[in-house]
């Protein structure tokens, strides 16, 4: 419409009224066109965020079904979580939809300028190719340059995240000086990478403006030069002021499809370098595969425990399992002694279902855990570990996370059995006391039985105990004793527990030890 308003009222001395529709219509075709713009920003923005949210889901249904990885770091995890995710919403929000318009656009306007003069639409065709193939040579070096920069975002994270936890711990030992200058020179390591993704982004969008420039400009030597008559070759001498126009206004519009993608590439750069981080995550493998059947019954008073030639090694080490049998009777509280390093919490863990051994069966009863999916193993028994995590909230609301269902009577209960009623009772709120992360404001003795409560507040057959009084003092390891003995009386349930405590030899049926993968025992 410009170059038909322009031809006509330069060239052709139209008078105002004959120009009056082209005129309405231009204002709307601008609007049409702000509009579309606005609605694909929508549309993206919106799938962008659909596809965040579901990689996240899934994401932590990977990590919840992998459990604790050896040498996983809190501090990245999160970093991966957050801001890595967060990373490929431009790819998704602009990349893509730029990335089709940039092949759909200029093919359209190659027809239409083919459709009017074949020898502009040539010379637009031939230097196309150029832009893309640039494209690609700087991408390759900004994508090796943001997966370097997207890694030491994950370990820079990381590492202000675990020294914000250890603030305490840092100030006490002195080292105050030491860490701010170890996350000074971090940080400035980033700021480097970080110049040179930018420079590289930089280079791009020059090359890319500077080949565009000079295709246009090319172009416009060529309609010059054919409307004033020094080029009749081919459809040069029927060039008109408004075909003419109408090819130069395209000519930009040509290659702005490509240009906002080469703005866009470098968040491709980021994108993949975050996908190839979150992928690792991605791969992690269930630590107890899901039933190869449909799920066994599910054992609802105290049961036998049977272990059948299990196997097991960590990569990269001795095996630390060499065909354990075990036979725990329903009922029986179980203790198994060792050194540090032997294998015990191993062959707990593989008892309770929080890994695969690589051999060997575990039954409960007559179920085969291998049978149980994740939630019908979580119904078959508790657990209690050396470090309970405690969140910042009230002590009722941490015994009930073990049951989101469980009514009040029921954490009392719990908290009672526990002995967590002991201390509770002193507090202002009693068990509506605020504590904070890590049980923050509790002794190691208080956040044990807390943790305990939460283990007891559901009615399970089997219980299992991995050192659970580990850097207790012998007053509150003795409370903890009384309470598991208590709960067992009281409950009916299969212990079985792995400890160096003295104070366990007493308390427990029957005792084992475990050394180099092998099971022997203990006579009294």
């Amino acid at each position: 419409m410009l170059a038909y308003v322009s031809h006509a009222a330069i060239v052709e001395s139209r008078p105002l009224a004959d120009l009056i529709l082209p005129l309405i219509l231009l204002p709307a075709a601008i609007a049409v066109r702000a509009i579309a713009t606005a609605l694909r920003g929508i549309i993206a923005a919106r799938a962008s965020r659909l596809v965040r949210t579901e990689l996240r889901v899934e994401l932590y249904r990977k990590l919840a079904a992998a459990g604790p990885q050896p040498g996983q770091d809190s501090g990245h995890l999160l970093s991966r979580l957050v801001e890595q995710v967060e990373t490929l919403d431009p790819y998704f929000a602009r990349y893509r939809p730029q990335a089709t318009a940039a092949v759909a656009i200029p093919v359209m306007i190659l027809i239409a300028v083919f459709a009017i003069d074949w020898l502009a639409g040539l010379l637009l065709a031939l230097a196309a190719p150029l832009i893309p193939v640039f494209m690609i040579l700087v991408g390759w070096g900004a994508e090796a340059a943001s997966l370097r920069q997207q890694r030491a975002l994950g370990r820079l994270s990381g590492l202000f995240h675990d020294r914000l936890r250890a603030l305490v711990e840092i100030r006490r030992l002195g080292a105050e000086s030491g860490e701010l200058n170890r996350l000074r020179t971090l940080a400035e390591e980033f700021r480097e990478r970080t110049m040179r993704v930018l420079r590289l982004a930089f280079l791009s969008s020059a090359v890319l403006e500077f080949f565009a420039a000079v295709a246009i400009a090319s172009l416009a030597i060529y309609i010059g030069l054919g409307l004033l008559g020094f080029i009749d070759f081919g459809p040069a001498g029927s060039l008109t002021l408004g075909t003419g126009l109408f090819i130069l206004l395209l000519a930009p519009e040509f290659f702005n499809p490509m240009r906002q993608l080469a703005q866009h590439w470098h968040d491709r750069a980021d994108a993949l370098a975050a996908a190839d981080d979150l992928s690792e995550l991605h791969r992690l493998p269930a630590a107890k595969p899901g039933p190869k059947k449909a799920s066994a019954p599910i054992p609802d008073t105290a049961c036998p425990v049977t272990v059948r030639d299990l196997h097991h090694a960590w990569p990269d080490r001795p095996p630390v399992l060499q065909g354990i049998n075990l036979q725990v009777r329903a009922g029986e509280k179980l203790l198994i002694t060792g050194p540090s390093g032997g294998g015990k919490s191993t062959l707990i863990s593989a008892m309770a279902g929080f890994l695969s051994p690589q051999r060997g069966e575990i039954r409960y009863g007559d179920s085969n855990i291998n049978d149980l999916d994740q939630h019908g193993l979580a119904l078959s028994r508790s657990w209690l570990g050396q470090r309970p995590v405690l969140f910042a909230g009230t002590l009722y609301t941490n015994i009930a996370m073990g049951r989101a269902n469980s009514t009040s009577e029921q954490v009392r209960e719990a908290a009672e059995l526990a002995g967590v009623s002991e201390f509770s009772g002193y507090l202002r709120d009693g068990l509506n006391s605020h504590i904070g992360e890590q049980g923050f404001g509790l002794s190691g003795g208080q956040a044990q039985r807390v943790a305990l409560a939460r283990a007891l507040l559901a009615d399970r057959p089997v219980l299992f105990l991995d050192e659970p009084t580990a850097s207790l003092d012998e007053a509150s390891e003795k409370l903890i004793w009384q309470a598991i003995s208590q709960a067992c009386e009281q409950r009916g349930m299969t212990v079985i527990c792995a400890s160096h405590s003295p104070l366990a030899h007493a308390w427990a049926d029957r005792e084992l030890h475990l050394d180099h993968g092998q099971l022997r025992e203990v006579v009294r």
